[in-house]
């Protein structure tokens, strides 16, 4: 048996980004959650930007951060460490009692997906352009 590897391209993920922003967006609207200083500011700006498909704005990214940050906070003061055990265990099998709770188990782990695909379309766009210089660089060579 043989194993091929087949990578998802980039406007697929591209467009699970957008979809993955946008849905994360409305949803975290929805918490209510607070940011601490700055990013209380930004969070408008940031929630706009992710529902008009602007999931790449560097602009957005302490603020990505924060919100992921203020989710696994919540939940941990629900119960202590599990915000942060959502982000290193497998917690689909996780019986809950606490509504609240299991709210923001599914919204930790909306955020790391949306966060972690944001960060791959960002590397692949690096990797073209980094591959066009390069070639650029080859033909003004020859």
């Amino acid at each position: 048996m043989s194993y091929i590897r087949r990578e998802e391209s980039l406007e697929t993920m591209a467009a699970r980004a957008i979809g993955e922003g946008s849905d994360f967006g409305h949803t975290y609207a929805r918490t209510g959650l607070c940011l601490t200083s700055h990013h209380r500011r930004t969070l408008p700006q940031t929630l706009a930007r992710l529902e008009c498909g602007e999931v790449l704005d560097a602009r957005d990214d302490d603020c990505i951060a924060a919100m992921g940050d203020a989710l696994v906070a919540e939940a941990n003061a629900i119960s202590p460490g599990y915000g942060n055990r959502v982000l290193n265990v497998c917690t689909y099998e996780d019986f809950l009692f606490d509504e609240k709770l299991e709210e923001l188990r599914w919204m930790i782990l909306r955020w790391d997906s949306f966060s972690r695909v944001r960060m791959q379309v960002r590397g692949r766009l690096a990797a073209r352009r980094l591959l066009v210089s390069v070639q650029c660089s080859v033909e003004q060579a020859t």
